[in-house]
């Protein structure tokens, strides 16, 4: 049975906390809270443990990073989960899949507490932009992994996450209702091309900062070598046949599979009864034609070539 998740009481009852109107005209919308310019979501009672949101972001500045820390930068939706399998692989020298998700390595859900109770080696994950990620990532130069995904089948994947999660936390609205969220930046960690050019930005003023820009579509076109890739980036020994069997059992398929199987790690169920019950759907390349008119598709290309001219940012949005 899951949860239940009292987050408009909770949000009423923190001082300071900054409560936008996310809703639509028909009152479909997100329980999210302002902070440093970015709509974040407010984690369940369960796990806040009697503590503030704010206090537990502010806190992550301070958490102390480690030379061999490995953190995996990503908008929602881009394959997080998939590249967290894939590193701890690589890193542990095993083929064997973490009982654990990779929320349990959340740095926005952990704060610092749980980011310092992690013990060595550190696969840790962000949807934050760089200036909220600890200082010491800059000072220390931990090594970033960026993975980005094309916009709309982010879109897609992203309506369909929130579709199978319990309320209040899922969406109550349509696909085009999601739409207009999704590129207006009304939801969750604001807009992808906000992301992406936040990211970008920041970065260029922390040039020093090590970072490998990954593809989704360019990992499931070749998973090896795009595991090679990560491997040799982190400064890992790895043999050609490890790098196979590590792409082989991060399968999609599989990795599904075992999302299914393994547990939270916390005793929260954020799934819709009937649902599937995983962040896995698809993960197809080009699956948003099969959720967008031609009329949706062309006024979302209007909006995101809009923000994102001279971005520099390529995406692939059929098979290759």
């Amino acid at each position: 049975m899951a949860a239940q998740f009292d987050i408009t009481k909770l949000m009423q009852t923190i001082p300071g906390l900054d409560v936008p109107n996310l809703k639509n005209s028909k009152g479909h919308g997100f329980n999210c809270f302002l902070y440093d310019g970015l709509f974040l979501f407010a984690p369940p009672t369960l796990l806040l443990k009697g503590k503030s949101p704010i206090a537990g972001l502010q806190s992550i500045k301070e958490a102390a990073m480690k030379d061999d820390d490995v953190i995996i930068c990503a908008y929602p939706k881009c394959g997080t989960h998939w590249l967290w399998e894939v590193i701890e692989m690589l890193k542990s020298g095993v083929i064997e899949y973490r009982k654990e998700t990779k929320e349990t390595r959340m740095i926005e859900i952990i704060y610092k507490d749980g980011i310092d109770a992690i013990p060595t080696p550190r696969v840790l994950n962000t949807h934050l932009p760089l200036r909220m990620l600890p200082k010491q990532v800059v000072e220390k130069k931990v090594k970033c992994i960026q993975i980005m995904r094309n916009p709309k089948d982010v879109c897609v994947s992203y309506f369909n996450h929130y579709r199978n999660m319990v309320p209040p936390l899922g969406y109550e609205g349509d696909f085009a209702e999601f739409t207009e969220a999704f590129v207006t930046g009304k939801l969750c960690f604001g807009s992808y091309y906000n992301y992406l050019l936040t990211w970008k930005a920041e970065l260029a003023g922390s040039p020093a900062v090590p970072v490998l820009d990954l593809v989704y579509e360019d990992m499931k076109h070749d998973p090896v070598k795009s595991v090679k890739d990560v491997a040799r980036f982190l400064g890992l020994t790895t043999t050609d046949q490890f790098c196979e069997d590590v792409a082989f059992a991060c399968s999609f398929k599989k990795m599904k599979q075992i999302d299914k199987d393994r547990k939270l790690g916390t005793a929260i169920d954020i799934w819709r009864e009937g649902s599937e019950g995983t962040f896995y759907r698809k993960g197809e390349i080009g699956d948003w034609k099969n959720w967008f008119t031609v009329a949706e598709s062309e006024r979302f290309d209007q909006m995101w070539n809009k923000k994102m001219k001279d971005s520099g940012f390529k995406f692939t949005y059929t098979p290759v």
